[in-house]
């Protein structure tokens, strides 16, 4: 019995300390938990969206939680912008509390943006909900 014990306790600390582990919260800079999440670019405002080829200038960004549970979908108020569309796009995502973005393709610019945010990127073509499950089952392993 204190095996197990000491077995969920050993889980339960490093999954503290683990920041961005599906499921799991990270800390923010006031030691408030803030739900760890993740953004695909889309072409629609479903679960079932394509991933866009443009992570700047995507219709939409699809919201799913550490566990892959979908959140929301927001319509991105940088599409149509003439420039700082990767500053605007971040510091949304950041609002958003997103540790992980999805995408076909990233610009050097965008790129920049989300490494001094320290948001993790990834290039994947599909389903935005295969894709978030994939990256989660990777995570995890």
């Amino acid at each position: 019995m204190k095996k197990n014990l000491r077995i969920v306790y050993m889980v339960l600390f490093c999954g503290i300390l683990i920041p961005g582990q599906p499921g799991l919260s990270a800390m923010d800079k006031t030691g408030a938990e803030s739900p760890v999440n993740i953004a695909v670019a889309a072409e629609s405002s479903t679960e079932s969206s394509g991933i866009s080829d443009k992570a700047g200038r995507a219709p939409y960004f699809l919201i799913f939680d550490g566990s892959g549970a979908f959140i929301k979908a927001i319509k991105n108020p940088a599409q149509y912008k003439q420039g700082g569309a990767s500053s605007s796009v971040t510091a949304l995502l950041k609002k958003e509390s997103v540790k992980t973005f999805i995408a076909v393709n990233f610009g050097a610019k965008m790129e920049n943006n989300l490494k001094a945010a320290g948001i993790e990127y990834h290039e994947y073509k599909g389903i935005a909900k295969e894709v978030v499950e994939t990256i989660i089952n990777k995570q995890v392993r």
